[in-house]
């Protein structure tokens, strides 16, 4: 009797083994989906056809900048940057080289974990894109408000003239490995605006992830160009 206990026991906890082994591969495997816009809600997919964007969130973690940056223009490839305030003025060669190489540059404010009412939050948003374009030369045109609350973000970017985007998927760059990021990647589709980070991993992954989308017959453009070429 002890030793059929005994055998139930181990039968149940090789099965609960195995659910949490799945279970932590879906979570690694799988692209985080952003939520299904309503109304005055934040861009978050464009309408061009066989074209997505590839939308760099800069906030902190990105000592592979320069790789990133060195894999785009060796594919000659154009994507979008949204940078903090605080970011761009501790990096201003970075942003240089993202300006010089012709990427976009979008702004999230100084720093998007601090929230605030809406002429808090315009000011914020205006610092941080004085500061961008006093190092870049470029005028950002689209404003990510990240964990901010949406609702003051897009009435605070309307006010601003700025195009409040979020995205459509999240490759979760700073989870896993490059083939995991690349994996994540095969359900991406036309119109998609893809969140990366410039982790260590996302610049190992660049080849194998521009390789795919070719071979999907997906074009990668900037965030401005999939949204205002439907």
């Amino acid at each position: 009797m002890v030793q059929k206990k005994q055998k139930g026991v181990g039968i149940a906890l090789n099965m609960l083994l195995v659910l949490i082994i799945a279970a932590l591969y879906l979570v690694t495997s799988q692209p985080d989906m952003l939520p299904v816009p309503t109304s005055g809600s934040p861009v978050y997919r464009g309408e061009a056809s066989e074209k997505l964007s590839l939308q760099w969130i800069v906030n902190y973690n990105a000592k592979s900048m320069h790789d990133i940056l060195d894999k785009l223009k060796e594919h000659d490839v154009k994507t979008t940057f949204i940078v903090s305030g605080e970011w761009a003025a501790a990096n201003p060669a970075s942003l240089m080289r993202m300006a010089t190489d012709g990427h976009e540059i979008g702004t999230m404010g100084n720093n998007p974990y601090e929230d605030g009412n809406l002429s808090w939050v315009m000011q914020d948003i205006t610092d941080a894109a004085g500061i961008i374009e006093s190092i870049s030369g470029i005028k950002p045109k689209i404003y990510y408000s990240g964990s901010r609350r949406n609702s003051v973000s897009s009435r605070a970017a309307k006010k601003l003239g700025l195009t409040h985007v979020m995205g459509t998927v999240d490759l979760l760059c700073a989870q896993g490995t490059a083939s995991d990021i690349v994996k994540r990647a095969e359900s991406l589709a036309q119109g998609n605006i893809v969140l990366m980070q410039p982790t260590k991993q996302a610049a190992e992954a660049l080849d194998g992830l521009l390789e795919l989308l070719e071979s999907k017959g997906l074009h990668v453009v900037t965030t401005d160009e999939i949204i205002n070429d439907g």
